[in-house]
């Protein structure tokens, strides 16, 4: 099986190396199968495929020999292919469809967002010096936070901590987060990658004893009061610098695609039939009910 795999991984493109070799046989070569010719180049392009850990399998002269076996096994098996015709099989012709789809949504990505989404050492350093309370290590801070299923219901009990109300006592009351509301919301000291993203951000930038506005999140929407904090130590910039830049990557490439699928449907006529969508079966709901 590790052999197979090692096979299956090094010896990629038989659909276009193989046929470009089956149907234009050239002069010099270190193997033939038929008509079909395995060069220098071939090899060498194919053994270059194979991952890290697998070469040394096919290193020294047993092991070229070996892959050289293993590329004309492949050839065999190609050819064997073109002689029952399976060239023109259905399921293959709607791999290659594929295989051609995501290729050319590749390469207009790439085109479209990848190469588009540069940052510079400036707007690098310019986040880095405007967001300085995003590069401390060790800093943590003590948070309490109202957790409920409502907008409505969140905002309703922040009218009740405006007017004065205590804020453990709703939590007692009001809180869907059993684990902390009998503490009166209280969820101790944390660091930052400790709390889901929307939550963390905001107890880390409100003030000590400030309360929130509703804050959604994938598990409702969360009242946060910060109750206390603990200074770290500012990282520096090289050493953040890979970090940020990799994040204002991220967010180029998000506001670039969003931007590019906008122009294109502004351009194009998209209708869709929300009664027929809304009735389909998904194949497990359909094997669920066999």
């Amino acid at each position: 099986m590790k052999k197979l795999l090692i096979l299956i991984l090094g010896l990629g493109l038989i659909l276009v190396a193989g046929c470009d070799k089956f149907e234009k046989p050239s002069g010099a070569y270190i193997a033939k199968v038929n008509n079909s010719v395995i060069s220098e180049d071939d090899f060498h392009k194919e053994i270059s495929l194979i991952p890290e850990w697998a070469r040394k399998n096919f290193s020294g002269k047993e092991g070229k020999e070996r892959f050289l076996q293993e590329l004309i096994n492949k050839e065999l098996i190609y050819q064997d292919a073109i002689n029952r015709g399976l060239q023109n099989d259905r399921e293959l012709a709607e791999k290659i469809e594929e295989f051609r789809k995501m290729s050319l949504l590749t390469i207009v990505l790439k085109k479209e967002i990848e190469e588009k989404a540069e940052v510079t050492e400036s707007e690098i350093k310019e986040f880095y010096d405007g967001n300085p309370e995003n590069f401390k290590t060790g800093e943590e801070v003590r948070a309490r936070h109202i957790l409920v299923d409502t907008e409505e219901k969140a905002n309703d009990i922040l009218s009740s901590i405006i007017k004065g109300e205590s804020f453990a006592e709703l939590a007692k009351t009001f809180s869907m987060d059993k684990g902390s509301s009998q503490n009166g919301g209280d969820l101790g000291f944390f660091s930052r990658g400790r709390m889901i993203l929307e939550f963390e951000e905001t107890a880390f930038s409100l003030k000590k004893g400030e309360v929130s506005k509703p804050i959604k999140t994938t598990y409702g929407y969360h009242l946060i009061e910060t109750t206390d904090k603990r200074e770290g130590s500012q990282i520096q910039f090289e050493e953040a610098k890979e970090n940020i830049k990799n994040q204002l990557v991220k967010e180029k490439q998000k506001a670039l695609f969003e931007s590019y699928i906008e122009t294109l449907k502004n351009k194009t006529d998209i209708k869709t039939d929300e009664e027929r969508l809304s009735s389909m079966k998904l194949p497990w709901e359909t094997a669920e009910q066999q």
